[in-house]
């Protein structure tokens, strides 16, 4: 955690109300997202007692599985239900975007796809192939939420945070009731932590999921649980309590429904910062990809990840981290303080120019490379070499030339290297005046993904073919052999 987002911790602490720590919203947020909520059976993994879904939010869905048996009726409806509004972002141009109430359920949902995905897929099982097809679109939704900037899939929470600090603890901000409480007190409260304090009321709480509150287990769940077995011995009409289970599992997941779209109110109350176009740009490319391979091939993932595709991932989440970062900067005042007080950025005035400076090319060509010097009170941590932007001119680069530190501050010299333009047409815009306060932070320039080896042409200690075969099938020479 950075000074300024203790400080600001601290602060709502003292005075009761949550702060803003951003003054832009950085994530896309859809017109028509899809809301889930999964609750989960006591015991196995990823296997749902009930799940609320929908895209209106006077209108929610709920599918619940039965008492005893299969899950497969729920699951078909919810594979319905998630390829219907797949099909729907499709045709209208749009990526999908899923929203869950915290990072558990991400989780929760990475383990279910992943079992889903896996099962064996026939003709003589009704509904199989497209559960199968749910799994491999969930585990979609869940790789996309580990590369930061991406708006596939988002807990909650975790939206809220990063536009918002409390006065509690970051493990008590993944409590979505007491979260929107701090943010948004209903008016009968005097401040966010007295709402937060109702929220956490337990006659009252709801747990978010994916797991369940163990007084409702006992409680409300399992007597509903007994008299079905004991109504299913004698055999009588369950009937009565089926529906009994879905208006106990409706009253339990309703309040927890009803945050979640006041959340998504709450940040649709923040302008959209700029550079969210681009990756809005790059979550509906992603989804084309995606959707043309389950077209055109539609296998699905192995089980374990394989050295390249491991290889793959980390070459697009670190990068994307990166990126999003320093977007994140260029485009928000509130980002690029807190940046600030952690040597990421800096700030100062301008104190000497060097205008007319040039530099020959790799070609011999005379190149424009103006340099100046910036004073500065604040820690700098970026080394020297390092690509810098300025939020004054978001097209221009600069490069770090040297650090010099004093006793009374530090002199960043700075050599722009993109954005002036040619010496026959410059563009003397760029250049800052003596006495200009310039804010410098990471560039949030985009790297190109490396070329990676196919499967084949990995050894076979990283998932290629096996010892003893070539790769085009032939098994190699022993080297004791003529």
């Amino acid at each position: 955690m950075s000074l300024l987002a203790s400080l600001l911790r601290t602060r709502a602490a003292s005075t009761g109300h949550a702060e803003h720590a951003c003054q832009l919203r950085h994530l896309h947020l859809s017109d028509r997202p899809l809301m889930m909520i999964t609750l989960n059976r006591t015991g196995p993994t990823a296997r749902p007692l009930a799940v609320m879904l929908g895209t209106d939010p006077y209108r929610p869905q709920l599918h619940t599985a039965p008492f005893s048996g299969t899950n497969t009726p729920l699951l078909a409806a919810l594979a319905d239900t998630v390829t219907t509004y797949i099909d729907t972002c499709r045709r209208t141009g749009e990526a999908p975007q899923l929203l869950v109430p915290n990072a558990q359920s991400v989780q929760y949902l990475k383990d279910l796809g992943t079992d889903l995905r896996l099962r064996r897929a026939d003709d003589q099982t009704p509904g199989s192939r497209a559960i199968q097809r749910l799994g491999h679109w969930l585990t979609y939704f869940t790789d996309r939420a580990e590369i930061p900037g991406t708006a596939a899939l988002i807990p909650l929470t975790g939206f809220l945070g990063m536009h918002w600090i409390t006065g509690q603890s970051p493990l008590e901000d993944e409590d979505l009731a007491t979260l929107v409480a701090w943010i948004d007190p209903p008016r009968h409260t005097t401040s966010g932590r007295d709402a937060a304090d109702q929220a956490e009321d337990p006659a009252t709480h709801r747990p978010a999921g994916p797991t369940t509150g163990a007084a409702f287990d006992n409680d409300e769940l399992i007597p509903i649980l007994y008299a079905h077995a004991h109504a299913r011995a004698r055999g009588q009409d369950q009937t009565p309590l089926l529906q009994e289970l879905n208006s106990l599992l409706t009253q339990h997941m309703q309040p927890t429904w009803d945050r979640m779209w006041h959340a998504y109110a709450l940040l649709q109350t923040l302008p959209e910062a700029p550079n969210t176009a681009r990756r809005r740009t790059l979550e509906r490319t992603a989804f084309t990809e995606e959707h043309n391979y389950l077209t055109q091939d539609g296998r699905p993932r192995p089980a374990r990840e394989q050295a390249v595709a491991t290889a793959v991932r980390l070459a697009r989440t670190e990068p994307a981290a990166t990126a999003f970062a320093a977007e994140r900067a260029a485009d928000d005042p509130f980002v690029r303080a807190e940046l600030r007080t952690t040597g990421e950025a800096f700030a100062g005035p301008v104190t000497t120019i060097e205008a007319k400076h040039t530099l020959r090319g790799p070609t011999g060509r005379r190149l424009w490379r103006p340099r100046f010097t910036v004073s500065t009170t604040d820690p700098v941590l970026l080394e020297p070499g390092r690509p810098l932007a300025s939020h004054t001119h978001p097209n221009a680069r600069y490069r770090i030339r040297t650090v010099t530190h004093t006793d009374s501050d530090t002199l960043v010299d700075l050599e722009i290297t993109a954005g002036m333009g040619p010496i026959a047409r410059p563009n003397h815009a760029v250049l800052p005046e003596p006495g200009a306060i310039l804010v410098f932070t990471r560039a949030p320039d985009h790297h190109r993904m490396p070329e990676f080896p196919t499967r084949d042409q990995t050894p076979w200690t990283h998932g290629g073919p096996p010892a003893g075969h070539t790769h085009d099938g032939n098994e190699e020479q022993s080297e004791d052999k003529p």
